[in-house]
C-alpha cells in the first residue's frame, strides 16, 4: 500500500491543505509533503493523528488492500503495530525520483510568485521525473496564463533543468528584473534577450542581458488534468 499517496488523496478529498494538516498534528508543512511523497516515514503516533484528522480509524485508513482479517486498531492498541512498522517500514520503495513543484510561472506578463520559502528540493506538490533527466536541481512550475498556448496551457506543469544551457528557440523559464518569472521562447539578439510567446495575441518581451537573472530550459510539460 502506498501510504503517502493515501494521505495525499484523503487530504485533497477533504479540502485540507498540507499546512493545516501539519498544524493539526504538530508537524511542519514540509514534513507532510515528504510523507506524501514517501521521502519520510511516519511513526505510528503521527500516523494515527493524521488519520484522526480525516475522521477515520487506522483500520479504515488501511482498509484499501489491508484484507478483511486484519484488525489494525487492535494491533495498534496492543502495541504490535509498532513492531511491524519498525521491522517492515510503512512506505513503499521509491522507484522514481520526484520533482518539486515550487511555484507558478507567468505565461503572459512576467509576475512574481512565492515558492513558499521551502528549502531546495521541498514542496507541497511533486511530479515524477522524466527517465532521462539526471539534473538533481530540476524543479517544476505551474503555468499561469495563455501566452504559450497551445504548447503550454494554463495550469500545465513545466519541468526546468538548471543544469542545461538554453539554446535559441528553446522554451524556457526566465527570471527577470530581480523577482519576476515568465515562460517564453528564448532568443538572443546581440546584448538583448528576446522572450517570445507562442500565442500571437501576446507581444514579445525584450530585455538586456543585465535584466535577466537566469534562464532555464523547459525539458518537459505535464498536461493538466481535464476537469
Amino acid at each position: 500500500m502506498d501510504i503517502g499517496r493515501r494521505i495525499y488523496d484523503l487530504r485533497h478529498e477533504r479540502g485540507i491543505t498540507a499546512k493545516d494538516l501539519g498544524d493539526a498534528v504538530g508537524v511542519s508543512q514540509s514534513y507532510i509533503s515528504l510523507l506524501e511523497h514517501n521521502k519520510r516515514r511516519a511513526n505510528v503516533e503521527v500516523l494515527s493523528k493524521i488519520v484522526e484528522q480525516f475522521g477515520m480509524t487506522l483500520g479504515q485508513f488501511f482498509a484499501e488492500g489491508a484484507g478483511p482479517s486484519v484488525n489494525l486498531d487492535r494491533l495498534y492498541k496492543s502495541g504490535h503495530l509498532h513492531a511491524i512498522a519498525d521491522a517492515r517500514g510503512n512506505v513503499e520503495p521509491i522507484s522514481m525520483r520526484s520533482i518539486p513543484v515550487v511555484s507558478r510561472v507567468a505565461a503572459g506578463d512576467p509576475a512574481g510568485f512565492t515558492d513558499g520559502e521551502y528549502p531546495a528540493g521541498f514542496a507541497e506538490e511533486f511530479v515524477p521525473s522524466p527517465a532521462d533527466l539526471d539534473d538533481i536541481h530540476a524543479f517544476a512550475l505551474r503555468v499561469h496564463g495563455d501566452s504559450m498556448a497551445p504548447r503550454f496551457r494554463d495550469e500545465d506543469i513545466v519541468i526546468c533543468s538548471p543544469g542545461r544551457v538554453p539554446e535559441s528557440g528553446d522554451a524556457v523559464v526566465a527570471k527577470v528584473r530581480g523577482e519576476e518569472t515568465t515562460c517564453k521562447i528564448f532568443h538572443i539578439d546581440g546584448e538583448n534577450i528576446i522572450l517570445s510567446p507562442v500565442n500571437p495575441a501576446f507581444p514579445a518581451q525584450v530585455y538586456s542581458k543585465l535584466e535577466v537573472d537566469w534562464v532555464y530550459p523547459v525539458v518537459i510539460c505535464q498536461r493538466r488534468e481535464k476537469r
